[in-house]
């Protein structure tokens, strides 16, 4: 499948508020472009109003992944979500840090570029008022005054361009340290990754019992004290009065560690004296840190889940927990290393006897086409953007796009508009038409505001031509229409 670049021309008006200048002026992003002084859209502000287009008119296949605000990171959570099953981490790629460890990066397929105006900003300045409002108001009996402000405003033609690598769309690769494994769970096979070493821990002075129905619980000794803890298979429902509870600094989110007084010290030496004793139970609980869990605050529990199963040596009476980051996945086993899922295909490769392996994710051909249309036709067809309150338009009035040897905006430094006569010109097209990195046919869609005029057999004006040009045939058409 080809790779694709776009270019568009669009009029847009302070779609991209930056500071508040002086206390209440609203300003926009401005840059100086060889010298002039130039309003722009920035690349996260273009990728957010694709990303809602795509989300409204295709709400079944590309709704939001999940994000964990675990530790003082806003993050992608791949634990929970892949390219599998989120068409944004497919398009727009993720960063998944782990404390301690590399981090998993996944670089965005699709490359946006800034938007930039076409003219130059000439210090446009409004003044406003809540003046509806405070009418109202007076009318009701209320003592209220206006609250002015200002805004920053610029109208005018912006130019952005967007490139598709559509070799790494539908493609992701993790490398893992440790080899990935198979478990069974009501009838079904998991295919389980390691995304994070995990962290162990080891309570002493545990005694296994039964309670009055049978059901097998653990009883921990510490000092004078006793907690329970229950066991699910990997879920545990612990006492709390065993766990200490405490706000996540610069967070609003709250974590678990164990008690100091639960940790089995039984390894240490006879002789080593109580602040040491004390020290290294306090850098065992510290360094196994629950950030999910439920609490139950009458009976007086949290529940959460750990990586693998715990284990109790009945022996030396230690109940040993791991937690980590584990990503399970419903598979069915085609060969050695070789898993189906519903949306692709899971291939996990040794790279030396020992590890590290190299796990590579494929969406079938049919859904990556469709997730490379979405795109494309929510880019021409115009995106949904909102800014300070007004609807705008980042409506194309000029298009050029066409499929590339290598992911380049190519197009983009060539496109420009002048004004003759009192019309927009487009200039620029004839060096597009030039570039070495064409590979096929190349689309061009003008407007009545900007009439574009080529004749050349390199050209053609019909998208759905083009889509199948591109190799998207199977999808292109039933894509045009919005989904409910």
């Amino acid at each position: 499948m080809k790779n694709i670049t776009l270019t568009m021309i669009f009029e847009g008006s302070a779609l991209n508020r930056d500071e508040k200048v002086g206390g209440n002026i609203l300003s926009i992003k401005k840059m100086n472009v060889n010298g002039e002084i130039k309003s722009y859209i920035g690349k996260p502000a273009i990728r957010h109003y694709l990303f809602e287009t795509l989300q409204k008119a295709y709400s079944n296949d590309w709704k939001g992944a999940k994000l964990t605000g675990q530790g003082q990171v806003v993050q992608f959570d791949i634990a929970e979500d892949d390219i599998l099953t989120k068409s944004e981490l497919d398009a727009f790629g993720y960063m998944y840090t782990i404390s301690g460890q590399n981090s998993i990066t996944r670089k965005s397929p699709v490359g946006i570029t800034k938007a930039i105006s076409i003219y130059s900003y000439e210090q446009d300045l409004a003044f406003y008022a809540n003046h509806d409002l405070v009418n109202r108001a007076i009318k009701q009996g209320n003592n209220v005054t206006p609250n002015p402000y200002n805004k920053e405003e610029h109208t005018s033609l912006f130019k952005f361009s967007v490139t598709l690598d559509c070799k790494k769309i539908g493609e992701d690769i993790w490398i893992m340290k440790n080899e990935p494994y198979e478990t069974v769970r009501e009838g079904k096979t998991l295919l389980n990754i390691e995304i994070a070493t995990p962290k162990k821990i080891e309570l002493g002075n545990v005694e296994q019992k039964k309670d009055n129905e049978g059901n097998i619980f653990y009883e921990i000794s510490y000092g004078e004290k006793t907690g329970k803890i229950r066991i699910n298979g990997n879920e545990l429902t612990v006492d709390s009065d065993l766990m200490k509870k405490t706000k996540i600094k610069k967070s609003e989110n709250y974590k678990l560690n164990f008690i100091d007084g639960v940790i089995d010290t039984s390894k240490l030496k006879e002789k080593d004296d109580k602040d040491k004793v004390k020290k290294e139970q306090k850098k065992s609980t510290n360094s196994f840190e629950i950030l999910e869990f439920d609490e139950n605050s009458e009976e007086k529990t949290y529940t959460f889940v750990l990586s693998r199963k715990p284990i109790f040596t009945q022996e030396d009476k230690i109940l040993t927990f791991e937690l980590g980051a584990v990503k399970s996945f419903e598979v069915e086993k085609k060969g050695n290393r070789e898993y189906k899922t519903d949306n692709g295909t899971i291939n996990i490769e040794e790279i030396s006897s020992s590890g590290p392996y190299k796990i590579t994710f494929k969406v079938t051909e049919e859904i990556k086409k469709k997730r490379i249309t979405d795109i494309l036709n929510s880019i021409k067809n115009g995106l949904y953007a909102q800014s300070s309150g007004e609807a705008n338009t980042i409506v194309p009035l000029f298009i050029i796009a066409s499929g590339v040897k290598i992911p380049s905006p190519i197009f983009h430094p060539y496109i420009d508009v002048k004004k003759e006569d009192g019309k927009f010109k487009v200039i620029g097209i004839n060096d597009c038409l030039a570039n070495g990195w064409i590979d096929g046919n190349v689309f061009i869609q003008g407007s009545e505001r900007i009439p574009v005029y080529v004749y050349s057999d390199k050209v053609t004006n019909d998208w759905q031509t083009f889509l199948n040009e591109l190799g998207l045939n199977n999808n292109g058409q039933e894509n045009e229409s919005t989904e409910n």
